[in-house]
């Protein structure tokens, strides 16, 4: 990867939409509205921008939730996926249904698109390929020439279903001494709906 310069990198995580039969509600799609409003929200807070750039991971729920509105803000957004395409599809977008490919279709037509296979070359033995992926988009967040670097995450603060998910990255972030902003998906389980 070339180096790059931009006023602002957004790295975004977040839960995935519930998938049929999950044993306790996370994301319901019921919420898909309000996530949505929330995380443009968070956008306009931090004032991304058209000289920002944001990195996020390209599954159904709150990542492609993401995507779209760092598109509406036109800043430059680089999806990162763990592994190929088609698989990828397969594992984290089909299964919030054909609304979710769609989106996810729309939102790689304008987006670049790294695939960590393609980066780091084959996943080694025994390692895992989400957890791999976040490492190598925290990575490209802090190789980015910018004047600020936050991370964004649509989380409910508990441990994830597997390794690599959101606490994973928020835990990385913290780590390297980077911003963590957390829209607590458990404030909009709550609320009455709307």
């Amino acid at each position: 990867m070339t180096a790059d310069v931009a006023d602002r990198v957004v790295l975004f995580s977040g839960h995935m939409i519930d998938a049929p039969g999950r044993p306790v509600e996370r994301f319901p799609a019921r919420l898909v509205p309000r996530i949505a409003r929330a995380i443009g929200d968070e956008l306009d807070v931090t004032g991304a921008g058209c000289a920002d750039i944001g990195l996020c991971g390209a599954a159904c729920g709150s990542d492609l939730l993401f995507a779209v509105a760092a598109l509406e803000r036109h800043m430059t957004l680089r999806i990162h996926l763990p592994f190929d395409e088609t698989a990828f599809i397969e594992r984290s977008v089909a299964i919030g249904g054909e609304r979710w490919v769609e989106l996810y279709r729309r939102v790689s037509e304008t987006a670049t698109c790294i695939v960590a296979d393609d980066v780091l070359g084959p996943l080694p033995p025994g390692a895992d390929p989400f957890t791999r992926n976040n490492l190598l988009m925290l990575s490209e967040a802090r190789r980015i020439g910018a004047r600020a670097f936050t991370f964004v995450c649509v989380w409910d603060g508990q441990p994830g279903d597997g390794p690599g998910g959101t606490e994973h990255l928020a835990s990385a972030v913290r780590a390297a001494h980077g911003e963590v902003r957390i829209i607590d998906i458990r404030a909009f389980a709550d609320a009455p709906r709307a």
